[in-house]
């Protein structure tokens, strides 16, 4: 009976694995796994399961890669992962198509099921090489891989996007892209990138930064990042962010960026707090006018370091689709410090989740203030 008994609780714990594995379809969702090294531009491949449908080949970026095509700093402007250290660059536009679309392409663990429902997700973020931003970012579910031996746009349904199916022009921080999947049955393989014809496709021309000093790029390039294909039962299991967001506020609390002239530096640092939306860790214009002030002490003192102490609000500690938003910010925050040539080393991260708010009022303007990064000097 002990030998029966331990069988069946392995074979048990055998089919939990197996359900667990299963539950994202995506093989390599992050594009962590890796055989082989990245040393040039188009190298999608290195990463486990993951190609290009066309010749013009999408790039890998990793922490492994010192130069270039690193993370969370590279050719292409400089963003912290979504997801692991890894990400995936693909170019969605190109004004005139003066320069090739990419796309990445996975096969998927399983076929998918006639009629059965999923829900896809992934995240992409535009480089601060970009000149452009665009919309039409979307997945294709396919029964045969996309092959094409040429430097071709790709024009086939997009089977998910984001509903409202923005101009993505964020260049700090990663979007989410969302939505339910009515599988035709058969589905094979995925392909991430613009499906449409310039002509159909929303762009805009971007601000150069002073904060990105490489070469830009006439066209929209994005970061891709935790892809996930999942089976549900009911639409409501497929949560996500740009519906709940819509219930929540959208006010983003400001100050105006100190005058740091006069003032010692760590009475710069703790004078100095950048503010969030909600359930977001993008930078506002404001933000990123308060840590230019802290970019310039740390530049100027270089043996200082800076503590970020980052924030979320009670609204935001409840909802599954902000968990980690604080860490979120932070990594935000670092990474747009080590754009402005801060080594990263100097910048110390503690997360607060909302364990202590700014201001417990409950009110829209009050979880605006606890929705924050504040700063410590550190000598």
């Amino acid at each position: 009976m002990k030998k029966t008994g331990m069988l069946l609780m392995s074979l048990g714990l055998g089919l939990v694995l197996q359900a667990q594995d299963v539950e994202n379809l995506v093989e390599n969702p992050s594009f962590e796994a890796m055989e082989g090294k990245i040393k040039k531009n188009g190298s999608i491949a290195v990463a486990v399961g993951w190609m290009s449908p066309t010749l013009a080949a999408a790039d890998l970026f990793s922490a492994r890669v010192k130069e270039g095509y690193g993370t969370p700093a590279n050719v292409m402007g400089s963003e912290a992962p979504m997801d692991g250290e890894n990400y995936a660059g693909i170019r969605t536009f190109s004004y005139g198509d003066k320069e090739p679309r990419n796309y990445i392409s996975a096969k998927l663990k399983v076929p998918l099921t006639k009629d059965a429902k999923y829900c896809v997700t992934f995240y992409v973020s535009l480089s601060e090489a970009s000149k452009y931003a665009s919309n039409n970012i979307g997945m294709n579910c396919s029964k045969k891989q996309y092959n094409i031996d040429e430097n071709k746009t790709i024009i086939a349904p997009t089977h998910v996007m984001h509903k409202d199916n923005p101009v993505f022009n964020a260049q700090f921080g990663w979007d989410e892209v969302c939505g339910i999947y009515i599988a035709e049955g058969g589905e094979k393989f995925i392909t991430i990138g613009n499906f449409f014809a310039n002509g159909e496709t929303k762009n805009e021309r971007l601000k150069g930064t002073k904060e990105f000093t490489g070469t830009s790029v006439v066209s929209s390039y994005y970061y891709v990042d935790n892809i996930t294909v999942r089976l549900i039962e009911d639409e409501s299991e497929c949560v996500c962010k740009q519906d709940e967001n819509e219930i929540k506020t959208s006010v983003i609390y400001e100050e105006a960026p100190i005058n740091p002239e006069g003032m010692k530096d760590n009475l710069v640092m703790e004078y100095t707090t950048v503010y969030f939306g909600y359930g977001t860790a993008d930078l506002t214009e404001n933000a990123n006018g308060q840590l230019d002030v802290i970019s310039t002490v740390m530049t100027n003192n270089t043996t200082c370091k800076v503590k970020l102490v980052a924030h979320m609000d009670s609204d935001e500690s409840e909802d599954s689709n902000a968990a980690g938003m604080d860490q979120s910010r932070a990594d935000s925050i670092k990474a747009y410090l080590m754009s402005k040539g801060i080594d990263g080393s100097r910048i110390i991260i503690e997360t607060k989740g909302s364990t202590v708010p700014l201001d417990s009022s409950g009110t829209e303007i009050g979880q605006a203030k606890n929705r924050r990064v504040s700063f410590v000097y550190v000598p």
